[in-house]
């Protein structure tokens, strides 16, 4: 779920998953990374084209909740979020540039702490890999490191 994070203490609607904005994904429009995320739970196009031309806020929202998940959701759902949101930033710039000319510590929104945690963690390895610094790329390695753990744990989980 969405909402916009906080950077310096500061709001950032850019970086709020419901916010209303174009991009394509496998060819595909989406117009918001929640809506994508959505959809992206779908285990069919019938499924999945109700919730994309559902809208962007929460009635694309309410509708992902109620359909058949993929049965790995819980294993790539962090990392669809993060397909989601690069494909935002990399597709609209002026959104991008907001991101890029932030430098503080991207904190929790008004989301559930798990998502607050991890739209967090996304959205700082999204910035670093735009901007590409030094210290960036030391950023964007432990970040891909907390994803690969959080999908090593669902793994395990799901062999008991």
């Amino acid at each position: 779920m969405g909402g916009p994070l906080y950077i310096d203490d500061e709001k950032h609607e850019e970086t709020d998953n419901f916010q209303k904005c174009s991009f394509k994904i496998d060819e595909v429009e989406y117009f918001s990374t929640e809506n994508y995320y959505q959809c992206a739970k779908a285990t069919n196009i019938e499924d999945r084209e109700k919730i994309r031309f559902s809208g962007v806020g929460l009635s694309c929202w309410v509708l992902g909740a109620k359909i058949k998940k993929k049965k790995d959701w819980e294993m790539i759902k962090i990392e669809e979020m993060y397909k989601g949101n690069k494909a935002k930033f990399e597709q609209n710039p002026d959104l991008a540039e907001k991101l890029i000319s932030s430098n503080g510590k991207i904190n929790k929104g008004n989301s559930s702490d798990f998502w607050n945690i991890w739209n967090a963690k996304i959205l700082t390895r999204i910035r670093a890999e735009l901007r590409k610094t030094e210290e960036d790329l030391k950023v964007i390695d432990e970040i891909k490191f907390d994803m690969e753990c959080y999908v090593n744990e669902k793994k395990k989980k799901k062999k008991k």
